[in-house]
This record gives structure tokens, C-alpha cells and sequence, in this order.
């Protein structure tokens, strides 16, 4: 296995993530996917698994939904990825060649109409076309990746119509469709996120109720261990040592595949047997290094592109107070240490963001035995968290 810090994993290389996937076809057979976690963790590559390891019955087309800005650039994009994708191809060449007289815009010499003022009706066509080039019994399954992102785009550029609109559209589209038709929204930015805006712009509806909502998980540590054990063999790790280098591993970072591949990594460039020393220095090198190869400082940038001021205020506050307690915090201990220098904060201020950081997957809530307790869900987030806040 090839030692590969945030690059695309071949997807022989993806450990740790059947269960899951057998669980996500199962539910796709009854309805879509909203599935939502921390950039990095993997969910790209359970799209593309998903993709080149498709279940009979299924048509699956992968689309990164990031750099999309406006509906129009969606419909492109659509058409875009069906080209660069086999079969029905033929009847979906036709279909635009038949409206391309709407405007000369053109993907791999074939005219593609806008979608300004008609993109109701073309993003309906597309998907009809689709469905209707696909095998009888066969379904379309559009993976969408950073569909949340996608709708911030869409807000900031456009006003919160669009989404909204965007929103109801497709979900009128999978219950008009729901034989032939299955979505799968990934995204890092939390869906929650995207709607909360929404609803404060004026939307009443809850456009994904039809989908099931699920965080993808950490892989298990086990898999951790695993993946790191198979990754040390890549380096001039001793054999023997191996698997006590990779449970030292999995203590620091978890079950985050992105981050096992980075401290192996810094391993690997020591050109020498690493130690378990190597492995606390290595990480060491993740939490303090001033060109961030982890990119951690996004957990502190991101507060400020999706939450309003007054929550990333308290977001700060919770979280810069957790990052100081060595364990998981109760509720009442947190509330009073944030409330320490601020008596006049509502508890449910604090509660309400809380639960948004939860949903965020910024912390979770642990069973401490006696009780619950909260702390970052990762811990080198946290590590990293204490160092870089004053």
C-alpha cells in the first residue's frame, strides 16, 4: 500500500469501510442519503468505492459540487460528467444536440443550452433522459459530494431563492421519481448548516425529510491499526514493531485515515527505523509545524465562512474550554467554566451552540460511566486546538 497523505487512494486501498458501504446500498434501495462528517475522513472515497464497486441495478455518477455557483453551472456539469462516463451516452447526445439552438455553450465539442430562466425544466430533462437511457429495473444514482457547499455557493451568489428553489425541485424530483432515481449528498460543510440559513431567509420546508441522515463514522480502530500496520511496512519500520508502532498511532489520531497517512509519512521521511518517540514527534509535527500539512486550521477558519457571529463567539468560547480540560467535561461543569468570565450568558445560548457542534462534528458526547461528558471528537484536533489558541 502506498503511503499517500491527501492524495486519491486506489480503492483496493480502502480499509475499513465495507460495513458501511453495504449499509448505505441497503438504504438506498427504500430511499436517498444525506451523509454528512469532518473534511477528511474519507467520504470521497466511499464515493468513489461506491462508484467502480456499484451494486447490480444501479447506474452510478459521481459529481464534486464545490466549484459549482449556479444552477446553470450544476445542469453543466451534469451533462459534463454523463459524457466523460460509458454507456447512454448516444440517447444524452441527441437530447442536447436537440436543445443546443438555447445558447452555443459547448463541453467536449457538444452545445449545451443555459439554464437561466428554464433550469426547472432542464434539470427535470436531464434526469429523464437519463432514466429513460438506463436499463428497465435500473436506477440513476447521482453521488453528489459537497452538495452543501454547493448550496452555500448558490446563497451567497444568487440570494437564498435559489437553494430554496434548488431544495424543493429536487425533492419533487425523487418522490415524482423515487423508482427510478436515488441521490447521495455528501458535504464537510453540515447540511444543517446550509438549511439553518435557509430558514432564517424564509424557507418553512424541510426539502431533504424524504432522505435518511447519517455521519459517516471514524473506521474502527481495529482498521486503524490495520491501515497503519500496512502503511509502516512501506517504511523501514522493524517487522516486530510494527504493530506496537501502530496502536501508538491510532492512540494519537483516532480512526481518521487522512491523518494516519501523514504521521506515517513523517515517519517514512526519517529514512530510518522509526521509534514510538518518532511517532509522538511526528504527530508533534502536525499539531506545531507553521505550513499546517494537516490543514487543522480549517476546524478554526470554517467558523467564520458558516457561522453567524454571535455563535462563533460561543463556538470559541466552548470549544477554547473544552481544548484547556484534560478529559471529557459534563454539562454543568462546562456551562459554569464558559459562564466564569461572562455570569450573564444564557445556558441556552451555550446549549444551542453546543448541539450545532455536535452536529458539526467539532465534539461529541461520551459515557463517562457516571454520566455524559463533552470533548473534541478528535484528539488531535485538540491537541492542536490548545496549542494554537491564546
Amino acid at each position: 500500500m502506498q503511503i499517500n497523505p491527501g492524495g486519491r487512494l486506489d480503492t483496493k486501498d480502502i480499509i475499513g469501510r465495507d460495513n458501511e458501504i453495504d449499509r448505505y446500498w441497503h438504504i438506498l434501495k427504500r430511499q436517498g442519503l444525506v451523509l454528512s462528517a469532518e473534511r477528511r475522513i474519507g467520504k470521497t472515497h466511499i464515493l468513489f468505492k461506491m462508484r467502480e464497486e456499484y451494486q447490480a441495478g444501479y447506474v452510478p455518477f459521481y459529481q464534486d459540487l464545490e466549484a459549482v455557483h449556479s444552477v446553470a453551472e450544476l445542469i453543466r456539469s451534469i451533462y459534463a460528467t454523463v459524457e466523460n462516463s460509458s454507456g447512454a451516452m448516444p440517447k444524452v447526445k441527441a437530447y442536447i444536440a436537440k436543445r443546443s439552438t438555447l445558447l452555443p455553450k459547448r463541453i467536449g465539442g457538444i452545445d449545451l443550452p443555459t439554464a437561466d430562466g428554464t433550469w426547472q425544466t432542464l434539470l427535470a430533462d436531464v434526469f429523464d433522459i437519463l432514466i429513460r437511457s438506463a436499463d428497465d429495473n435500473t436506477r440513476i444514482l447521482m453521488l453528489w459530494d459537497e452538495f452543501p457547499l454547493m448550496l452555500h455557493n448558490l446563497q451567497r451568489n444568487a440570494g437564498p431563492d435559489t437553494p430554496i428553489q434548488l431544495l424543493d425541485h429536487l425533492r419533487a424530483l425523487r418522490i415524482a421519481r423515487a423508482d427510478r432515481l436515488r441521490f447521495l449528498f455528501t458535504g464537510s460543510v453540515g447540511l444543517h448548516l446550509v438549511l439553518r440559513s435557509l430558514r432564517e431567509a424564509g424557507s418553512t420546508n424541510d426539502p431533504v425529510n424524504d432522505m435518511l441522515s447519517l455521519t459517516v463514522p471514524p473506521i474502527a480502530r481495529h482498521h486503524t491499526c490495520g491501515l497503519a500496520e500496512a502503511l509502516l511496512r512501506e517504511t523501514r519500520a522493524a517487522p516486530l514493531e510494527i504493530p506496537s508502532l501502530a496502536s501508538a498511532i491510532a492512540d494519537h489520531v483516532g480512526g481518521f485515515p487522512y491523518y494516519v497517512h501523514h504521521v506515517v509519512d513523517q515517519l517514512d521521511q526519517l529514512r530510518r527505523k522509526p521509534t514510538l518517540e518518532d511517532v509522538s514527534a511526528a504527530v508533534d509535527h502536525l499539531v506545531y509545524d507553521p505550513h499546517d500539512p494537516a490543514n487543522l486550521k480549517y476546524y478554526l477558519t470554517r467558523l467564520s465562512s458558516y457561522y453567524a457571529e454571535d455563535q462563533r463567539r460561543l463556538a470559541l468560547l466552548l470549544l477554547d474550554t473544552l481544548a484547556r480540560q484534560p478529559s471529557g467535561t459534563r454539562l454543568p461543569q462546562l456551562l459554569n467554566l464558559c459562564k466564569h468570565g461572562n455570569p450573564l450568558l444564557a445556558n441556552e445560548q451555550l446549549l444551542e451552540v453546543l448541539t450545532i457542534l455536535a452536529e458539526d462534528h467539532y465534539i461529541e458526547r461520551r459515557n463517562c460511566g457516571s454520566g455524559f461528558a463533552y470533548d473534541f471528537r478528535w484528539p488531535l484536533v485538540k491537541k492542536w486546538w490548545k496549542e494554537t489558541r491564546p
